[in-house]
């Protein structure tokens, strides 16, 4: 069969990877110059590697992706970074039982309390009866008020804004499941091990066309025309849900309706690049526990990946989750550091003047709203159009989204077309 896949995300490559492997004939759009989707990376004069525009990484039991990297000879580096909490204008490293066990801010009987929550949470494997339940309503009532109120409350209300009662508790077990200390890096970055993939299905006798965008969904004698990129006898669809909805306006009007509900965050990140470490402590990932806080998470990337193949730059997400209409996304990368700069000096007061240089990235949609009973949302791949197929990060519930998830759903779309 000819396949077309919109997207070259890796959902759309792993698809692709999977389909030439049994013999089908598979054609990528991609609206972007290369590939990667949401792992899209960029590489300045001097850096040995590329660097992703939105951070990245995988945990060590994200087996989909590890096995592909595996299965096509692709260098992995596994290492243990530093995660800390910013909690009253001070950071604690918190990131083990141990050093969950020696927080401070915390009586010795809350954490021992907890700990066995987050425990009983990552032990247990049944998530269905966890949806019905909001994760604000759940911690509140379990782990204790001041755990609650110092860690877990403000990094719900600031990672989901206006949605956070309605979140799933099976969102936040999912997010604690997976949760590894060692966690693991393809080697040159994420643009290269997609670059590679992209390479092989080409290999294959795949097409992978860049800068070009679908404008067009639509059935025609059985077979799906896509305008100017021609009629293929199935079409996948690795976009978000609403911007599937935009390419095919005669999808029937219940269906629009039902992909209509889901709803989402977008995500603004600044890159900074310094001359010297912006933490002193090696601190890796700091997750902002302050309410109000103007960003989500401060990643220092080079206290993950060795600043030596990055020109001995020192390289700092600032990174938040918000609705597409907030006010970040129209600014300027250093109009946006100018709003953040009080923030930033709290953390580190002469960051500035090792500043070498910035860069914003922003996306419409990054984040999956989860709500309770998210389930009976979740859209089929199967669609209303007899051979067009849908995957995207809106459908790998219950696990966040993520590259590993990606290649998962791809592989499963591939699976799906290949018994038909």
């Amino acid at each position: 069969m000819n396949i077309a896949i919109i997207g070259a995300g890796f959902t759309g490559l792993s698809v692709a990877y999977r389909l030439l492997q049994s013999g089908h004939n598979v054609t990528i759009f991609e609206k972007d110059p290369q590939p990667g989707g949401l792992a899209i990376g960029y590489q300045e004069k001097g850096w040995e590697w590329t660097m992703e525009a939105f951070y990245h990484h995988w945990f060590t039991n994200d087996a989909s992706i590890l096995g592909l990297a595996e299965e096509l000879n692709f260098p992995v580096i596994i290492k243990r970074p530093k995660t800390s909490s910013l909690i009253d204008g001070k950071i604690y490293q918190l990131d083990s039982p141990r050093t969950l066990l020696s927080f401070a801010k915390l009586s010795f009987s809350e954490r021992v309390q907890m700990g066995v929550v987050l425990a009983f949470l990552r032990f247990n494997p049944f998530w269905r009866p966890l949806e019905k339940v909001s994760a604000t309503k759940f911690l509140s009532k379990t782990v204790g008020k001041n755990a609650y109120e110092l860690l877990w409350k403000p990094l719900l209300m600031s990672k989901f804004g206006k949605y956070t009662e309605s979140i799933s508790l099976a969102w936040f077990w999912a997010r604690i499941v997976k949760r590894t200390t060692n966690l693991a890096y393809p080697k040159g970055g994420f643009l290269r091990f997609a670059q590679h993939l992209a390479k092989v299905i080409q290999k294959k006798g795949g097409s992978i066309q860049y800068n070009v965008s679908v404008e067009n969904i639509s059935e025609k004698n059985g077979k799906v025309s896509l305008g100017k990129q021609g009629t293929f006898n199935k079409v996948i669809v690795t976009l978000p849900s609403f911007a599937f909805l935009k390419l095919a306006p005669s999808l029937p009007s219940d269906y629009q309706k039902s992909l209509m509900q889901l709803k989402g965050l977008g995500a603004v990140v600044v890159i900074m690049r310094l001359k010297r470490p912006f933490f002193t402590d090696g601190t890796y990932w700091l997750n902002v526990c302050e309410p109000g806080a103007p960003i989500l998470a401060v990643v220092e990337h080079t206290n993950f990946m060795d600043s030596k193949h990055y020109n001995n730059e020192h390289l700092i997400y600032l990174g938040h989750y918000l609705p597409k209409e907030h006010t970040y996304f129209s600014l300027s990368a250093e109009d946006l550091l100018k709003t953040l700069d009080p923030f930033l000096r709290r953390l580190n007061p002469e960051y500035n003047k090792s500043l070498i240089g910035l860069k914003k990235f922003s996306v419409p949609f990054a984040q999956p709203i989860i709500p309770i009973n998210y389930s009976r949302q979740v859209p089929s791949m199967i669609t209303p159009f007899q051979n067009v197929y849908l995957a995207n990060i809106q459908q790998v519930y219950p696990w966040d989204r993520g590259t590993n998830y990606a290649v998962e759903l791809g592989e499963q779309v591939a699976g799906v077309i290949m018994k038909k």
